[in-house]
């Protein structure tokens, strides 16, 4: 019994050698179960195999590149020739594996490797490859800004500079072709840092230094209103009008200041004075738009006022919203800026038409003064009434001895140019026609006595008198 029982035991021992020699005999050019390189299952294959999957994982490769407003690129192996290279390292590990451990994989030990990927690309072909992708091409990149100081609520802010998308190319290339050699599957233009900068950023001492300057001098708004147009002063001009030393600083110079001033409002006059400018009106005789040049009537600026209100307003930073001050104005800053009250003396016509509130109330013949004498011929154009008397003397400039050459009492005097007028004529008996070509006033308009009283009682200063020729 104990004979055989050896005899067993040798036989299993036999059994196992044979099996342990078999499977050290298997595994003298594979790799031991468990074993992993670079994360992929090599157990029970050989180095050559092993390489294999390597070299089908690594020519699978892509790179994803990230650029801004979610914008994404794929560079595929292929498109640059990426390939392995056989470099040893695999069949290096398989031969530093001691056959007779290799029961130790059949007991669950693990073996993980990394070895570095030997690959290899064109370089032209990726850089080829990337200078075609969208985001580099210029028109695609928006420039970083700088940042900058703005005028915003009646004071300087400083407004943050922007990178934008534009890319430094090189740099990019450059990048991307470091993330390849690395075999990186990922790639951000954002961490790598390849976006233009801006060269001036918020933090900047100088812009910070200025905007603190500009808001103790320059702080101002001045919105004009000319009807439903207006024109804008606020510190970003004004700033400009200041005068700075070399760091920067504010060097008070009332004369500089007020030369720039005096310069806006010219030129504000020149822009938005209509004093003299054309005008069109419907002619109440033919129906047809007259042209009426020159006169008197409109709005003007006030040049002297004006300056001086303005340097008041920048010396106290205030935030206003204004006419500019006027010398004289219209009844309202628009196309029509006589309005519907008005009179209408047509010179040809010898006729006076009275419009109040859009409606004719009443009208006349008259005579102006004599045309074929020059010096006595009646102007045309818009003007405005100055006043109206009662009871006047007209009379000419004086002789040299003191006697007038003409003195004409009246009952109702109403000046619109100069020392013309429309006044009654009770020393005529008959108006309108022809009669103003040689023998009118010496420029004043003549009015029957009748109508001069209603007249009178009914104008007032102010309103609008438009005087033409057809």
């Amino acid at each position: 019994m104990k004979k055989k029982l050896v005899i067993g035991c040798a036989i299993a021992i036999l059994a196992l050698g044979i099996a342990y020699g078999t499977g050290a005999f298997y595994y003298k050019d594979k790799f031991f179960n468990g074993t992993s390189i670079n994360g992929i299952d090599c157990g029970n294959l050989t180095a050559k195999e092993v390489e294999e999957l390597i070299r089908k994982n690594v020519e699978g490769y892509s790179l994803e590149l990230l650029f801004k407003e979610d914008r994404k690129e794929v560079i595929q192996g292929s498109e640059i020739a990426y390939e392995y290279v056989l470099d040893g390292s695999i069949e290096k590990l398989q031969k530093e594996q001691s056959p007779l451990l290799w029961i130790t994989g059949l007991f669950g030990q693990k073996r993980e490797y990394q070895t570095e990927e030997e690959i290899k690309f064109d370089a032209e072909k990726l850089k080829e490859k990337v200078g075609s992708l969208g985001p580099m091409q210029d028109e695609n990149m928006t420039p970083p800004t700088n940042a900058y100081i703005a005028f915003e609520n009646n004071q300087f802010v400083i407004k943050e500079e922007a990178t934008g998308t534009a890319l430094d190319k090189e740099a990019v290339i450059e990048q991307v072709k470091l993330a390849v050699e690395k075999s990186q599957k990922k790639w951000s233009a954002e961490e790598a840092e390849v976006y233009e900068k801006p060269s001036v950023t918020k933090e900047d001492a100088t812009l910070r230094h200025q905007k603190e300057v500009w808001n103790s001098c320059a702080a101002v708004t001045v919105t004009y209103t000319f009807g439903e147009q207006k024109e804008l002063l606020d510190g970003m001009v004004v700033k400009d009008w200041m005068t700075y030393d070399e760091a920067g600083n504010y060097v008070e110079n009332t004369k500089s200041l007020q030369k720039h001033i005096r310069a806006y409002v010219n030129a504000l006059s020149a822009k938005y004075n209509t004093v003299g400018r054309s005008r069109t009106i419907t002619s109440t005789a033919t129906g047809q738009p007259v042209q009426v040049e020159g006169g008197s009537y409109g709005f003007l600026i006030d040049t002297e006022k004006e300056c001086n209100q303005l340097l008041a307003d920048i010396q106290g930073h205030v935030n206003t919203v204004r006419e500019p001050i006027y010398a004289r104005a219209g009844v309202a800053y628009a196309e029509n800026d006589i309005g519907n009250t008005y009179v209408e003396l047509d010179l040809t016509a010898q006729h006076l038409w009275y419009y109040k509130d859009g409606a004719m109330i009443m009208d006349t013949d008259f005579v102006s003064g004599t045309y074929y004498n020059k010096d006595r011929r009646t102007p045309g154009g818009t003007y405005y009434l100055y006043y109206k008397q009662r009871n006047q003397v007209l009379r000419p400039a004086p002789n040299p001895d003191g006697s007038y050459d003409y003195e004409s009492p009246v009952d109702y005097w109403m000046p619109f140019n100069g020392g013309i007028g429309l006044h009654d004529a009770n020393w005529r008996w008959k108006f309108g026609g022809s009669i103003y070509l040689y023998s009118g006033s010496h420029g004043c308009i003549n009015l029957p006595v009748s109508f001069a009283g209603k007249f009178y009682e009914s104008i007032e200063a102010g309103c609008p008198i438009v005087c033409f020729y057809r």
